[in-house]
């Protein structure tokens, strides 16, 4: 079985913070995104990360730092209106690699609390989705693709449905048996613009394969935009606000936000923001912002 990390976005609902780095690099309570797989991961054979051309040298240098060993596969798209997709990337990815192997996928920006061992485990030779049970159907309006099921086995799904038919939230997390990848193409080729997302494919799979759920509860963050990633950098830092150590802070008040690096906060009100490294903030008082790397923000005289 092959390992694919897809990690080929621009994260553009997190500019400017991801602007000049990539999603799946961001710090969650001071730890890459990544990090936290990687530091799980537990097959012998290192996993390939499909990136774009403007972020792989971000994922080299991290990899190396870090020490793990990854395959790099670098699409020729350097901006948001050049990207593929999911299906897409993994299309080309097993064009390119000319993959015949069981094929594990995972999205980069997703921090999940079950073991990647025990997913692989219960795949026995047909399509493996992992979901998360949110609930309430409710919570998933707009927001996730859900999956109805019928004992272990998925019989529908909804791409961010306004009207969501189940609780059980899709986790960019798949097996795929090695039958399967050859369909990644055939699905594109049908697909109308802008249909595909995993979600839509494994939909339209659904009259071809049999697909089967991994159905976990213990915890997971889908880092989409500023909500998601503030509520991660929370839960991994004891429901605090997660403050770099070298940032200075002085007759402030900081709630629910994140701050990223060495940066200057005095006489200012915080609440559901992420400060890149490098601002200063001075006398403000800021609510559900993304503040960029280098700003500088002082009250009116």
């Amino acid at each position: 079985m092959k390992t694919v990390i897809l990690a080929g976005g621009y994260a553009r609902r997190l500019w400017p913070i991801t602007l000049d780095r990539p999603k799946p690099l961001l710090p969650v309570a001071g730890k890459p995104i990544l990090d936290y797989l990687m530091e799980r991961y537990p097959f012998p054979e290192p996993p390939i990360l499909s990136t774009n051309r403007r972020f792989a040298a971000d994922f080299s240098a991290w990899a190396k730092e870090r020490g793990y060993s990854i395959q790099l596969a670098v699409e020729d798209t350097a901006a948001e209106e050049e990207k593929l997709g999911s299906v897409g990337a993994l299309a080309r990815l097993v064009e390119v690699l000319d993959l015949k192997d069981d094929l594990l996928v995972i999205g980069g920006d997703n921090l999940f609390s079950f073991e990647l061992g025990e997913l692989v485990a219960s795949f026995h030779g047909e399509v493996l989705v992992a979901l998360y049970e949110l609930g309430d159907p409710q919570v998933a309006r707009r927001r996730y693709g859900v999956a109805v099921v019928e004992g272990d086995l998925v019989v529908g799904f909804q791409e961010k449905p306004e009207d969501p038919r189940s609780s059980l939230a899709s986790t960019a997390c798949y097996v795929f048996p090695r039958r399967v990848l050859p369909l990644f193409r055939d699905f594109l080729n049908q697909a109308p613009a802008g249909q595909d997302a995993p979600g839509y494919f494994l939909s339209w799979l659904l009259s071809r394969e049999r697909i089967r759920a991994f159905v976990f509860r213990e915890g997971w963050f889908d880092i989409g935009g500023r909500e998601a990633y503030i509520a991660a950098n929370l839960h991994f830092n004891g429901g605090k606000s997660w403050i770099h150590p070298e940032a200075e802070v002085r007759g402030s008040r900081i709630e629910r936000s994140v701050v990223l690096g060495p940066s200057l906060i005095e006489n200012s009100r915080l609440s559901g923001c992420v400060v890149d490294e490098g601002a200063e903030l001075s006398g403000v008082e800021l609510e559900d912002t993304l503040i960029g790397r280098g700003s500088r923000l002082r009250a009116a005289d």
